[in-house]
């Protein structure tokens, strides 16, 4: 919101997060002053926290399944409202894949106490939809028979759902067949290291060749495939009981243990889908308004913005006692589809209007929602709003933009850390406001947000 799109003492009255300097109907007289748009879009592309894949042994020394006694093992760190999924191939299937719920496994239970010790009790096995279920071991386009079967691939499976697997499942012919138990075949084990964050996950091929797998043929053995792994806040990251497989990557874990494609399609989604929090913006013809690179923070409330989202004392510090040359302050913060104020998630904008004359400049500041006290923002001069012809600039001022440490609070690793969005937290050993290097957090801001300028009518 703007003042100046008000009018009268009332209305000054009525507002008074708001820059007070900015009543009247002066400026809006000045025939050399403009209106702009600014319209600020969260653009983040990520659908998990992070993935990989898993296809070694622990002790191996190239791609493999995993026999009786062998284990993949694989790390990562995790926040508190995060889950965990993976998929690896029943080896000796057609499309049936070991898997957790489509959600995945919750991380932490509701006190904040991290899952730890022998899960294999939230695995299950899935069918993938995408292959006619023969006998497993036995069928021609099984598993261990596929690369030998003289018709090639498996007819398409009539059921096209990702479904679970029971313990008698009715395969394609008609006939039911006797699964043993998952838990004989497969056991998952998750360990947690409390001060790094870190999660270990084990999963370990526990079957017997010599009893685990009883087929029309004889007992069979049990492999377990290469797989991928993601962490995300609750999406369905790989597949959706009872719809289609979605042609990722999945088809082809479940029916050759080839975690190649799905993987590729995961990475370039790892990211921090971080909000953007309300925030707080000042037109002003002189620098540095909202703070100072490489001084500390002036105790105005930027710091209550950085840590919490919180834009009312920093708000209500720029209209009480304007820095030198702001001419309109205000704040943003209810998304263009949303009733009611509140972040900015992926895929949405905040948009307010400014009016400003030339020589005059643009600075605003919003929360990096998953971080302990990071905003972005413009520099401490600004965006200018007009050109050296005094034409007023307009388009993607995106590059202009920038990523801060506010440096009041040690930093956690972003959307991981317990105690991002919490109050009080450790200082921070750097207590000036300074950019955030590439070294400590690489994805670029282009990835996170887009910020257009335009003349408002």
């Amino acid at each position: 919101m703007s003042l100046r799109s008000f009018r009268g003492s009332a209305a000054c009255a009525a507002l008074g997060l708001l820059t007070l300097s900015a009543c009247g109907s002066g400026d809006d007289a000045d025939p050399s002053s403009r209106r702009f748009r600014v319209r600020i879009e969260n653009v983040a592309p990520f659908q998990q926290l992070k993935s990989g894949r898993f296809d070694t042994k622990v002790s191996g020394t190239s791609p493999g399944p995993l026999a009786p006694g062998d284990t993949y093992e694989f790390s990562f760190t995790a926040g508190l409202n995060h889950r965990l999924s993976f998929a690896t191939m029943f080896g000796q299937s057609n499309d049936w894949f070991f898997g957790t719920e489509p959600q995945g496994i919750p991380l932490y239970s509701a006190d904040g106490q991290p899952l730890t010790g022998n899960i294999t009790s939230r695995v299950l096995l899935w069918d993938a939809g995408t292959e006619v279920d023969e006998e497993p071991a036995v069928g021609a386009h099984t598993g261990p028979k596929q690369g030998s079967s003289t018709d090639g691939p498996g007819i398409k499976d009539f059921n096209p759902q990702v479904r679970r697997v029971g313990t008698r499942p009715v395969l394609s012919s008609g006939q039911t067949f006797a699964m043993p138990e998952l838990a004989s075949m497969i056991r998952v084990q998750l360990a947690h290291d409390a001060a790094t964050h870190r999660f270990t996950v084990r999963i370990e091929n526990v079957s017997d060749d010599r009893v685990t797998l009883n087929t029309s043929e004889g007992i069979k053995p049990v492999r377990i495939s290469p797989g991928v792994w993601t962490v995300t806040a609750g999406s369905e990251p790989l597949f959706t009981e009872g719809q289609p497989d979605r042609g990722q990557g999945l088809e082809a874990i479940a029916e050759g243990g080839d975690a190649t494609a799905l993987h590729a399609w995961l990475t370039p989604l790892n990211g921090v889908a971080t909000p953007l929090s309300p925030g707080v913006f000042a037109v002003h013809n002189a620098a540095a308004p909202l703070f100072t690179e490489g001084a500390q923070d002036r105790g105005q409330g930027l710091e209550a913005l950085a840590e919490m989202g919180d834009v009312s004392r920093l708000a209500s510090a720029l209209s009480t006692t304007p820095p030198m040359g702001v001419s309109e302050s205000g704040t943003f913060n209810t998304p263009l589809d949303a009733s009611a104020p509140g972040p900015l998630l992926p895929g949405h904008a905040y948009e307010f209007t400014v009016t400003a004359r030339p020589s005059e400049r643009l600075s605003f500041a919003t929360m990096f929602g998953q971080s302990n006290d990071w905003v972005f923002g413009t520099d401490e001069q600004g965006i200018a709003l007009f050109d050296k012809a005094n034409m007023p600039v307009t388009g993607d001022l995106t590059s202009k933009v920038y990523l801060w440490d506010v440096g009041t609070e040690l930093d956690e690793e972003p959307a991981v850390g317990p105690h991002q969005g919490a109050p009080e937290w450790t200082l921070d050993t750097d207590k000036t406001v300074r950019r955030v290097p590439a070294s400590r957090y690489a994805t670029p801001l282009t990835q996170h947000l887009r910020v257009t300028v335009s003349e408002a009518e």
